[in-house]
């Protein structure tokens, strides 16, 4: 029987998804045949699937693109980790074709829940789960005032969107910040509150904002593969300058687990927690998506796009997974490069 995965766009490490898949399938001695696609021609991701296709840009052909794809290819998985909303709306017409869907949540609810920083914390405040303090500012009067009267009383503090990836919009506040260092140093996002206040009031649009108490860190980064809210297998990633040390215990460990549990994940998801002053980890937040590094995983002998494959395609049981997060993990120091690759310009994987 054919085993056939269809890894659609995503926000970020779909390469990593299908080489890490493909590692796990050829140790595993399992022919898996590999989809991909994209709207944009990036033919350094979908060179590496068997398949390549060009998806649609219009949301109104995207249901019949899908249908169309799964029918002729025998299409068994589908993954996606963007227009995620879109596809839990649909997700009924899609399953019904025969193929299983995984956008990282069950529900538009948990989507919608994810994707807003305040309300995913006050979710898990109710829930009683430690969570950075969080207050949402819905104008640059109300962070004026806020910054007048701190609600987070002796500590530095930070701001960020209320919706938003990549840390786009992420600042550190700093009185006595120099009036260039935003300028000279911008990869420390740290400016004064009164600079980033006169930004805000002559931009004339003002998006909702979350300010919250700076925390020392270290921060966390918690990959998991999970379904319906189970953790089937998970890796930590401590962050500490350059390093990245791989984990598989201890409280920022577990408490990106209980998130996931909480908020009923399903896939490959991500959950971010970093270390308050007396080192204990809060919450930041989770994303219902793969993260940029689920590729390094693999490197502490726990590959989750791998398993999450085999698990989808039935070829692992549930038990099977749970086992290889229990005896597979290896601590590991790792270090993300940057490198370059030769660009194909053209595809000879491509169909129609």
């Amino acid at each position: 029987m054919a085993h056939t995965i269809w890894l659609m766009e995503g926000l970020s490490s779909q390469r990593d998804l299908i080489q890490n898949i493909r590692l796990f399938s050829r140790k595993s001695q399992v022919n898996l045949t590999i989809f991909a696609s994209h709207r944009q021609p990036r033919h350094e991701i979908l060179s590496l699937a068997d398949y390549a296709l060009t998806e649609p840009k219009n949301d109104d052909e995207r249901l019949s693109f899908i249908l169309s794809v799964v029918k002729k290819h025998h299409i068994q998985v589908i993954h996606t980790g963007r227009h995620t909303a879109w596809f839990e709306t649909h997700r009924d017409a899609i399953t019904a074709s025969g193929a299983s869907l995984t956008t990282g949540a069950m529900s538009l609810s948990d989507l919608a829940v994810a994707e807003d920083k305040t309300r995913f914390a006050d979710a898990m405040n109710t829930l009683g789960l430690p969570v950075v303090p969080s207050l949402r500012i819905n104008s640059a009067a109300e962070l004026r005032a806020a910054l007048k009267n701190s609600p987070f009383s002796g500590t530095p503090l930070c701001i960020k969107p209320v919706q938003g990836i990549y840390g786009a919009g992420f600042w550190q506040f700093d009185d006595n910040a120099s009036p260039m260092a935003m300028f000279q140093n911008p990869e420390r996002r740290i400016t004064t509150p009164e600079q980033y206040l006169c930004a805000l009031e002559s931009a004339g649009k003002f998006s909702p904002q979350v300010l919250m108490p700076y925390l020392p860190g270290p921060e966390y980064s918690v990959d998991i593969l999970a379904e319906n809210g189970q953790v089937l297998a998970a890796v930590a990633r401590r962050k500490e300058g350059a390093l990245q040390y791989l984990e598989h215990d201890g409280a920022a460990f577990e408490l990106g687990c209980a998130c996931a549990q909480a908020m009923h994940a399903d896939g490959l998801i991500n959950v971010q927690t970093r270390n308050d002053h007396h080192g204990q980890p809060l919450l930041l937040e989770i994303n219902m998506r793969p993260s940029g590094g689920i590729g390094y995983t693999a490197l502490s002998g726990l590959n989750l796009p791998g398993l999450f494959a085999f698990r989808r395609l039935r070829l692992m049981s549930a038990d099977d997974v749970q086992e290889q997060n229990r005896t597979a993990f290896r601590p590991a120091a790792i270090r993300a490069l940057t490198e370059a690759i030769s660009y194909p310009l053209s595809l000879n994987n491509e169909i129609h």
